[in-house]
């Protein structure tokens, strides 16, 4: 059993967020495709045990972990095998090492945060890939230190350390958007400073750009770092329901040539165009269902009861007209 896609469609951190919440055991595997044929495509594994990462390599070889001690001189690759072999080679050799002498617990941590962030970050900037993951697939206890990690935190400490975010930007929640916390209490998860400093305005109000400007830190930054968060399912982009009148000024701006009674009518004998949850996004799950019910929260308590009156003749100013089209543009956009 296994199910497969592209990173063009899912990225890696909602594929890890998956996996982490339903407690999967299995391989994960990941090839960057490459735009000329003839390059050779690189293959990533990363190896989950009920949700946890336990092991990552570039090679099916069950010979990383070894490659990885032997480089460091710390046992002989002759001597590693046979101790490893001693163990009936079902411990983690890590684990099984440590047992007889051969290495200490820093030494295995190294290793395990080595195997890591070595296999792991690189694979949130690929923006072409091709990722399956095999429900079956047999954990190697060769590749395997004995220590284990949660996706999320996988996943916030390489997003940390990634330069290039075009892969993710079109994932990034929108500036206008707050976020809110799923939780109080940060279990098995350490923020950094800047996290921290955002963490403490995820009361769904405030707008990131307004934490932006309010913590003096680059809005792409900031956006950046609520996508952090998000995506370690700490927090919840929230959608402020409020626009700011700049913003409506903007919007209305476009409709400056639109006869106010017959384009509102116009607006209101058509139900179908104010189906937003029709549009088609680049945002990932959970952002559009929290956008289905803002959306369905517009149409019941704005378009209906005006639409209700709209046999009726309503006798309302332009200004009014104009800035409740621009709210509803906006809420498209959305």
């Amino acid at each position: 059993m296994a199910f497969t896609g592209y990173l063009s469609k899912f990225s890696l951190p909602e594929i890890l967020e998956f996996l982490e919440q339903g407690y999967k055991t299995g391989l994960l595997s990941i090839r960057a495709l490459k735009e000329n044929s003839h390059e050779e495509s690189q293959n990533h594994y990363i190896w989950l045990r009920q949700g946890r990462i336990v092991a990552a390599a570039n090679r099916l070889d069950n010979q990383g972990l070894l490659s990885m001690i032997v480089r460091r001189g710390w046992i002989k690759e002759r001597v590693a095998r046979e101790k490893f072999q001693a163990c009936g080679s079902q411990m983690a050799m890590g684990l099984c090492l440590k047992s007889m002498g051969l290495l200490t617990g820093e030494q295995i941590t190294l290793l395990f945060r080595t195997q890591i962030m070595e296999q792991v970050p690189p694979l949130f900037e690929l923006e072409n890939g091709k990722f399956d993951f095999d429900f079956q697939a047999h954990i190697p206890s060769a590749e395997m230190t004995g220590l284990s990690m949660l996706t999320r935190e996988a996943t916030i400490k390489s997003l940390r350390s990634l330069r290039n975010w075009s892969a993710l930007t079109a994932k990034l929640p929108d500036p206008t958007s707050g976020i809110s916390k799923k939780t109080e209490i940060l279990s098995n998860l350490e923020l950094d400073s800047q996290e921290s400093k955002v963490w403490k305005y995820a009361n769904s109000q405030t707008s990131l750009d307004e934490i932006a400007n309010q913590l003096s830190i680059a809005l792409e930054k900031v956006r950046q770092i609520a996508f952090r968060l998000i995506v370690s399912n700490v927090a919840e982009e929230a959608f402020n329901t409020s626009t700011p009148k700049s913003s409506i000024d903007e919007n209305t701006q476009e409709f400056a040539d639109l006869d106010s009674i017959n384009g509102f009518d116009e607006l209101l004998s058509h139900p179908s165009r104010t189906h937003f949850s029709s549009f088609k996004s680049n945002k990932p799950a959970y952002a559009l269902n929290n956008q289905q019910k803002n959306t369905a929260t517009v149409e019941n308590k704005v378009l209906q009861p005006i639409a209700a009156e709209s046999s009726n003749q309503i006798d309302v100013s332009q200004s009014f007209l104009q800035n409740l089209v621009g709210f509803l543009k906006t809420k498209v956009k959305a």
